[in-house]
């Protein structure tokens, strides 16, 4: 990129300059000038694209849980079609979390308590 000098000294030349050579000039200057906004552009781009596909990957990690968590929090929801698709792929109902509560005990808590809140209402 030229300095400030050096435009400066061009702008000097440029005024002894018959009016078409200096449009001619002017031109070329635009021209060089939307080459470099060009390439900026292209680095920029560039740039932006490196930038999210390392944001991807960075965003692209499952998280997955124990299968005895899925099982439980499938039961506590009440989510039959998860409970199901899950038993059917192997998960061992007796599964069961740190307290040796298995899926079965969560339905019946879940229960026990709505229950108990139809009562009171």
């Amino acid at each position: 990129m030229d300095t400030h000098m050096d435009l400066l000294t061009e702008l000097h030349l440029l005024d002894k300059v018959p009016t078409l050579e200096r449009l001619r000039a002017a031109q070329k200057r635009r021209a060089q000038q939307l080459k470099k906004w060009a390439q900026y552009e292209k680095e920029m781009q560039h740039k932006k694209r490196k930038h999210e596909k390392k944001r991807n990957v960075v965003c692209s990690k499952k998280v997955s849980f124990e299968a005895s968590v899925a099982l439980l929090e499938a039961s506590l929801r009440n989510d039959i079609e998860e409970v199901c698709y899950l038993l059917n792929n192997d998960f061992s109902p007796d599964l069961c979390n740190e307290d040796g509560l298995t899926a079965l005990h969560q339905v019946e808590e879940e229960v026990i308590h709505q229950q108990i809140k139809m009562q009171e209402s």
